[in-house]
């Protein structure tokens, strides 16, 4: 679901207790487009704004060791080339 504003997505990161440049850093993305999207410059899109969310519940840990194991049952489950 989209912000109502996009002070929304700056709010959503303040509650998670999370630095533009951390998520920035947790993403991927560069810290100028997170600031871009905090400030309003340009519209965040939906998977960070959902991601900005989940940070208000859990930590940027927990949710990369559930990335990383998400990740490993992946490619454990791929079939393995012959």
């Amino acid at each position: 679901m989209p912000p109502r504003s996009q002070t929304d997505f700056a709010a959503f990161l303040t509650r998670a207790d999370i630095s533009q440049a951390t998520f920035a850093r947790l993403t991927g993305v560069t810290p100028r487009q997170v600031n871009n999207w905090a400030r309003g410059r340009a519209t965040a899109p939906v998977w960070a704004v959902m991601l900005a969310v989940l940070l208000q519940d859990h930590s940027p840990e927990a949710l990369t060791i559930a990335v990383e194991e998400a990740r490993q049952a992946v490619a454990a489950a791929e079939p393995k080339p012959r």
